[in-house]
């Protein structure tokens, strides 16, 4: 019953320290390929089970539940190497013609795993269960982990050949991939000569604890750094500037205005509006897309980082306007002189900005402007409340 009890342990291992990839997890998130991180999880996950129950009906031994359990135990070990794979290419976003050999050998090598299946109910070429309820091992079942221990030294291959953006995630997933790649090949070999070892099981928990502890932790902390960097700048501008009221005009998290500026400036231009001295003005207004999911999926400390990169999106779109974050999510820009003449195209090129990130997972704003009619808006809040309604509409747009 060891052997059953080498599949439990790493199905719980494997629960406690992926709960808050498996349960909470998020498409917009900073964190690279975290969804096809979750999959091979689960991937993983699926397979422990499978090798679990295969340690119960050999000791049993019951026959055709064994028979049965034993395909399932092959397609999903393949399985877990294809999620694998796909994991590590992903993460790495470097397109060259190694990934795409190791993408394809992944699948290959899943089709191959279900042809052989199929034709192992008429000609046993992976494995046989006699009438007893015995397994025994074929021929092809060798060639299959052969060619698993090729693939996975590919991989180890291709993460030091491949570029990611991020070089610093490239180096630690290098290290990691070498470790597990290594460490997975070195129990596969073992597996060879030892058939009735639960040694898969193992290389799984422990490739997938080394990507957790190398990877995900590192990119939490990583994340931590980074808004501690964006902070202490922060703090190091509102010092240098020394005066109390560029800290109440100035937001401390993304250096543009407060909404204690935008309340003032709204003053201003309601006086210019009651003296008919305003010709030409506009007002967008900005909402930051799934914050909230970001807060409860990954943290507050990550949510800054989010509403930080979206007020520098707005800011370099409309760099001659005044940019305020006037709420938790959302922001306002008033239009005046160059960038009210150029409104439309900026507008449009930021709001295809929003939709290529959408389509990316980054940082989505949705965008709503309004301009001044003398005939009717008596004050800035007029405008302010029509884009607003248009802001509302492009978000639904959006999701």
């Amino acid at each position: 019953m060891y052997y059953s009890l080498i599949g439990i342990l790493a199905i719980v291992i494997q629960l406690i320290i992926n709960h808050d990839m498996l349960w909470r997890c998020s498409e917009h998130t900073v964190v690279p390929a975290r969804r096809e991180y979750r999959d091979y999880i689960f991937g993983m996950l699926v397979f422990c089970v499978t090798d679990m129950l295969w340690g119960f009906f050999n000791e049993c031994p019951l026959a055709l539940p064994l028979y049965a359990d034993t395909v399932m135990f092959f397609l999903t070990m393949t399985l877990g190497f294809l999620l694998w794979t796909r994991y590590i290419v992903v993460y790495m976003n470097d397109k060259n013609t190694l990934r795409t050999a190791i993408s394809i050998a992944g699948i290959a090598m899943f089709v191959c795993v279900v042809v052989m299946l199929a034709v192992n109910f008429f000609v046993p070429i992976l494995f046989t269960v006699d009438g007893d309820g015995v397994y025994h091992a074929g021929v092809a079942r060798y060639v299959t982990l052969v060619l698993q221990v090729i693939l996975f030294m590919m991989v180890s291959v291709y993460t030091f050949v491949a570029k990611a953006k991020n070089e610093l995630a490239a180096k630690r997933l290098r290290r990691t991939v070498v470790l597990s790649g290594a460490g997975m090949a070195a129990l596969i070999v073992v597996q060879m000569y030892y058939p009735m070892m639960p040694l898969y099981s193992m290389g799984f928990l422990f490739s997938s604890s080394l990507l957790h502890s190398f990877v995900v932790e590192d990119e939490k902390e990583e994340q931590r750094r980074e808004l501690e960097e964006t902070l202490r700048r922060e703090q190091e501008q509102i010092r240098e500037l020394g005066s109390a009221k560029k800290k109440i005009y100035t937001d401390p998290l993304t250096g543009v205005k407060s909404k204690q500026a935008y309340i003032e400036d709204e003053e201003k231009l309601n006086k210019k509006i009651r003296s008919g001295l305003v010709k030409e003005l506009g007002v967008v207004v900005f909402d930051v897309n799934d914050l909230k999911s970001v807060n409860d999926n990954l943290g507050h400390d990550t949510g800054d980082i989010y509403i930080y990169t979206a007020s520098m999106m707005i800011s370099e779109f409309f760099e001659n306007s005044p940019v305020y974050r006037i709420g938790g999510d959302e922001f306002a820009v008033i239009l005046e002189g160059g960038d009210y003449g150029n409104r439309e195209k900026l507008l449009a090129a930021f709001d295809h900005q929003s939709e290529e990130n959408q389509r990316s997972g980054k940082v989505v704003v949705a965008s709503g402007m309004a301009v001044f009619k003398k005939e009717s808006d008596r004050k800035i809040r007029d405008i302010f409340e029509r884009a607003d309604r248009q802001m509302y509409l492009r978000k639904s747009e959006l999701k």
